[in-house]
């Protein structure tokens, strides 16, 4: 069985802050609630991501949701850190 592509994201850079995992692919970062069902933060991760580690798989980043935009980093990027997503656009 193949191994699930798995990114956690961060609200900080440095790996600091708010945080969520994300397994397989995720179209839209609005869809995304910053502090889950019921919680007391709201909000959505649409631009807010400031750091992320990717534990596993290889990820493609689009600067608009849907996948419509052209990638920014067309190879993809495989297991690692990434303090600052600055680093990669």
């Amino acid at each position: 069985m193949a191994e699930m592509a798995e990114i956690v994201l961060f609200a900080d850079s440095n790996f600091g802050g708010l945080h969520t995992h994300i397994y397989e692919s995720a179209p839209d970062f609005a869809q995304l609630q910053t502090g889950g069902v019921g919680a007391s933060i709201s909000g959505a991760w649409n631009d807010i991501e400031s750091s992320f580690v990717i534990k596993s798989g290889v990820w493609k980043f689009h600067k608009d949701s849907d996948f419509h935009s052209q990638q920014r980093n067309p190879h993809g990027l495989g297991a690692g850190l990434c303090p600052d997503v600055q680093l990669v656009v």
